[in-house]
């Protein structure tokens, strides 16, 4: 394959784009150095995904296990991102986020990785926002939706941690593995508190009537966009556009405002082929 080179700021880790602050440095020592945990937990999807809302799902379910006064990314920090002395002198349990593909994700007999998956049209759309509005210092991308549609999302491995559907069909392979539950961002929209109960389940969390109400009122989008903790506010400046909102719209279908119908026809054939006959899924991208 010929070398990617996409248009916006990144770093390269075994040929696939990664952000520019994580370094193939840092993956060889995550490989090389870090111990895991029994009981540790990895949040893991493609960005754009719904991963914040389980970070603060998790660290709610498991009574905050660093503290309660963090920032969500150091409550529930994205290992890459973080030295290895501050993973290493994390509490137990750990749970960490990560947008890992299956094939680079540290493995353990015992422990959990939720995987959750959203519909592509969306991630898109979304993640296009993303590197344009929110975090433009960070990126440095100009290029218009359009853009962004054929030169990086649909190109293969011309986004970060690579292809979409390369990054959920690598994790859905995984189907039977016990360790992994797979959600979807469609499903908790849907139905946050079925997707709760699902979780805390999987996880061996006993919780109460009251507790479960608790954590789905607080991960509600309305509490999640205002709660200073998880919606990124502190990266206002330099790096994130004070104006944008990194919690966005929360919703299954805002793609229909954005992509145009060959656009849209081109996902559809993609996700068809690509992840629901080989995997017998049905993805959602209207509710």
């Amino acid at each position: 394959t010929s070398p990617i080179n996409p248009p916006y700021k990144h770093n390269l880790y075994k040929g696939i784009p990664v952000p520019d602050f994580i370094t193939a440095e840092r993956y060889e020592e995550i490989d090389t150095v870090h111990k895991t945990r029994e009981d540790d937990v990895f949040i893991a999807t493609y960005q754009k995904s719904g991963t914040t809302w389980l970070q603060h799902i998790l660290n709610v379910l498991y009574d905050h296990p660093q503290g309660e006064d963090l920032k969500i990314n150091d409550a529930v920090p994205w290992l890459q991102e973080e030295s290895q002395d501050k993973i290493d002198s994390m509490l137990s349990p750990r749970i960490f986020k990560t947008h890992d593909r299956w094939d680079w994700i540290l493995k353990g007999d015992k422990i959990k990785y939720i995987y959750c998956y959203r519909n592509p049209k969306d991630v898109c759309c979304s993640y296009y926002n993303h590197m344009k509005r929110v975090f433009v210092g960070h990126y440095g991308y100009s290029g218009t939706l359009s853009e962004f549609f054929s030169d990086i999302f649909i190109k293969r491995n011309a986004s970060e941690q690579g292809w979409y559907f390369d990054h959920v069909a690598g994790w859905l392979e995984q189907k039977g593995n016990p360790n992994i539950l797979f959600l979807t961002f469609e499903d908790m929209v849907e139905d946050l508190k079925r997707e709760v109960l699902k979780i805390a389940q999987f996880l061996d969390i006993e919780c109460s009537d009251e507790k479960i109400e608790s954590v789905v009122s607080s991960s509600m989008f309305d509490s999640m966009s205002k709660n200073p903790k998880v919606n990124y506010s502190w990266r206002d400046g330099a790096v994130k556009d004070p104006n944008s909102k990194f919690i966005r719209k929360g919703k299954v279908g805002s793609w229909q405002d954005e992509l145009t119908k060959e656009q849209s026809e081109q996902v559809d054939h993609l996700t068809k082929d690509l992840l629901e006959i080989p995997f017998g899924i049905k993805i959602r991208d209207t509710l």
